[in-house]
């Protein structure tokens, strides 16, 4: 009936003891279902509150793989793509630092698609590829194999 029970014997001396940590008390039944109302009530609020926290999180990073993804293409972006991207960056930190959660997810979403813009013209250029939508007869890879796959049971 114990939350816990423990038995030890010394194999030497052979003697016993244990230990049984039990409830003092519990919940009421009454307690449970006041405690469900209760979380019910406050259903809405959690939901918004988890939703901003969320929401800061995704920026907080956002803005952090910015800092990270221009210092290391730094040699591939555009001056002007980067200046964008450094300003919406700031403008999200702004944003951020104020707790406006629709502001906040206006320029993730602006941030977002700058981020790719970037991603796109570096690898484009680390690859000699042309940029993305266009295509490229050079980038075709001769080692290329086809092959069949078999998996034995």
């Amino acid at each position: 009936n114990g939350i816990v029970s423990v038995k030890a014997k010394d194999l030497g001396t052979n003697k016993e003891q244990s230990i049984t940590i039990t409830s003092d008390h519990g919940l009421s039944d009454e307690d449970i279902e006041k405690m469900v109302q209760d979380a019910e009530l406050h259903k809405e609020e959690d939901e918004k509150r988890k939703e901003e926290i969320e929401t800061k999180n995704k920026a907080e990073q956002l803005i952090y793989q910015i800092d990270k993804t221009l210092e290391d293409g730094k040699e591939n972006i555009d001056e002007a793509q980067k200046e964008e991207t450094l300003k919406l960056r700031d403008d999200l930190q702004k944003a951020l630092d104020e707790g406006n959660i629709e502001e906040l997810k206006e320029k993730i979403d602006a941030l977002e698609k700058a981020m790719h813009e970037v991603a796109s013209q570096m690898y484009a250029q680390q690859e000699g590829a042309a940029p993305a939508g266009e295509e490229n007869a050079s980038a075709q890879d001769d080692d290329v194999v086809d092959a069949d796959f078999e998996e034995k049971k």
